[in-house]
């Protein structure tokens, strides 16, 4: 669950991440936690949902694949615009749905908890995210994540059909990976030579151990552009024998993204 949950958050960007936070906030605050919008001139005034009785401030921000300088930027502009728009405030918690840079994390520790002393400033990444998610009931998860993880039995009479997207890079492929649980066989040329159907078994079986491992890589960034370069190395590879990689990444009523990936390898042949 803890992964699925991840991968979800993952792919959260702007508003849809702060939706996603404001019903973990109505969740752990009943009956505090207030969200805010931004309108006006002066905007959220710094403040992307708070509990008034407990004084608990929150900002949202979806820092995947941001720049360090970017993220310390924002993370000063939002503490220092809520504690000077607001009174009395007693946690100020900053939520992202990555986790963040040694850098980042030594600019709070190091700059703005010395700063601030008299407040407690929280950092709640991905992986401090799911956690708490996944401390409640089922449901109250897939109403916060937006997604059902219980997916409907399918109709042995109807034909299953999936989307298949090509993949040309780890970028494409370890969105895919890190919220999956399994790598379904793979389909393979029939007229492979022994050498492609080597190098195809190869391929695939590193899918798999990165797969069973992105729980551990997501906890750096570095990590993850490693895993990424590496998966770039085997498309290249494959793709010098004229072979590609096809995955399931389609929607099919919030299923298809929970879902085991499928890889299909195929052909690849050039136009004339």
């Amino acid at each position: 669950m803890r992964k699925l949950v991840e991968g979800q958050l993952l792919r959260l960007e702007g508003s849809a991440f702060q939706d996603c936070m404001d019903r973990l906030g109505l969740v752990l605050h009943p009956g505090d936690y207030q969200p805010v919008r931004a309108a006006g001139p002066k905007g959220d005034t710094k403040n992307d949902g708070y509990c008034p009785k407990a004084r608990v401030f929150f900002a949202a921000h979806a820092t995947r694949g941001e720049r360090i300088d970017k993220t310390k930027a924002k993370i000063r502009s939002d503490l220092d615009g809520c504690l000077r728009e607001h009174h009395d405030v007693k946690v100020w918690r900053f939520l992202t749905n990555d986790t963040l840079p040694g850098e980042v994390d030594q600019f709070i520790d190091n700059e703005l908890r010395p700063a601030h002393r008299d407040i407690t400033i929280e950092v709640w990444s991905l992986k401090n995210l799911a956690e708490e998610i996944c401390k409640l009931p089922q449901k109250q998860v897939e109403r916060i994540v937006d997604v059902l993880f219980e997916e409907a039995q399918p109709d042995p009479e109807t034909v299953q059909v999936v989307q298949l997207s090509h993949i040309k890079s780890g970028r494409d492929l370890w969105p895919i990976l890190s919220c999956s649980q399994a790598w379904m066989p793979p389909v393979e040329p029939g007229d492979c030579t022994p050498d492609e159907q080597d190098l195809i078994d190869g391929a695939i079986q590193t899918f798999i151990d990165w797969l069973e491992i992105s729980e551990d890589v997501e906890v750096s960034r570095s990590g993850v552009r490693d895993a990424q370069r590496g998966i770039d190395e085997l498309l290249e590879e494959l793709r010098s024998k004229g072979l590609a990689l096809y995955s399931g990444t389609g929607d099919s009523g919030n299923h298809w993204a929970v879902r085991l990936p499928m890889a299909i390898f195929k052909i690849v042949r050039e136009a004339a």
